[in-house]
């Protein structure tokens, strides 16, 4: 049966949500990751004559090839290499990708097609009379472009983008950080924009793509003047960021509203990412002796019981 290319980008998409890639080396660096699974000269020379190749692929291999592109908006050089060393298995060349988004990132040519068309991007939103902050976008500017991207506020790919584009200020972005941003990125219209966030999304399943994100909202969150967090506003990010990745969320919130009632510093902030990933629901490989902040081992204290109870009832 005869199988379009738009059917094998939906067959491929619905695949890779039921697959998510593996990320055992996730702790490591960017570095680190490019040399134990074999990246870097091999890589470049697979860059450097993969467009030559494109001509010689057999018809499946060529269908493979416009799916990969199609999912995830690279060249043609990348798609092949990838799809190279995944024997043109277009789901697991995909996840190869993601895993290694960050190096790949760096074979990606420097600026964007059109810089133009980043400024009248810019200026599509930037300079709105009711946010009053000239050559800037501002609030409303803000979420005029969520609206576009088919956004919620509150849905992590917005943290996402103000990473992407280092903003210093919630809510603004600069034409700096646009520009700088919109080149990193390889974007220069709403729909590309909207694409390459989703993919940026997805590859945070690698927590070594997740953790600067983290790292960044602690300082991007924080008002003017501020050390610590407030407690609100760090529960509210915690929520974007984790999504359903941490299991005890309920009974944390619960803790830091109800027992803790103090800000949050970077050190608590920094060392619940270690934690959520490497602690078990039950608490059960929890080590007070290890080097956690106080504020977790009380929160562990706090939590057992609770957690015992629930089991012991159910």
């Amino acid at each position: 049966t005869d199988t379009s290319d738009d059917d094998l980008v939906s067959v491929y998409s619905n695949q890779l949500t039921l697959a998510p890639p593996k990320s055992k080396r996730s702790r490591l660096g960017v570095g680190a990751v490019a040399v134990e699974s074999g990246l870097g000269s091999e890589t470049s020379e697979g860059l450097s004559h993969a467009k030559g190749m494109s001509t010689r692929l057999l018809p499946a291999q060529r269908t493979a090839l416009k799916s990969f592109v199609s999912l995830t908006q690279t060249n043609e050089k990348i798609a092949l290499t990838c799809l190279q060393r995944a024997q043109f298995n277009v789901q697991s060349a995909v996840e190869h990708y993601y895993e290694h988004q960050t190096y790949y990132e760096t074979a990606q040519p420097n600026g964007v097609k059109g810089g133009s068309k980043v400024k009248m991007l810019f200026d599509r939103y930037a300079n709105d009379p009711q946010d009053q902050l000239p050559d800037k976008i501002g609030p409303n500017g803000i979420m005029r472009l969520l609206d576009d991207l088919g956004l919620d506020a509150e849905d992590r790919k917005v943290l996402v983008l103000a990473y992407k584009l280092n903003a210093e200020v919630q809510c603004e972005f600069s034409w700096e950080e646009w520009k700088k941003g919109m080149e990193d990125m390889h974007v220069d219209s709403v729909d590309s924009l909207r694409q390459r966030l989703g993919q940026i999304d997805y590859g945070l399943r690698d927590l070594a793509q997740f953790k600067p994100l983290y790292t960044f909202t602690f300082t991007y969150s924080k008002a003017a003047g501020q050390r610590n967090l407030d407690i609100e506003v760090a529960l509210a990010y915690w929520k974007i960021l984790f999504k359903d990745q941490f299991a005890l969320f309920p009974l944390w919130e619960e803790f830091m509203t109800v027992a803790y009632k103090k800000s949050v510093t970077k050190d608590t902030w920094n060392l619940l990412f270690d934690f959520v990933f490497s602690i078990k629901s039950d608490l059960s490989n929890y080590d007070e002796e290890e080097s956690w902040p106080v504020v977790l081992d009380d929160f562990v204290n706090w939590a057992r019981p609770r957690i015992n109870s629930g089991a012991t009832q159910s």
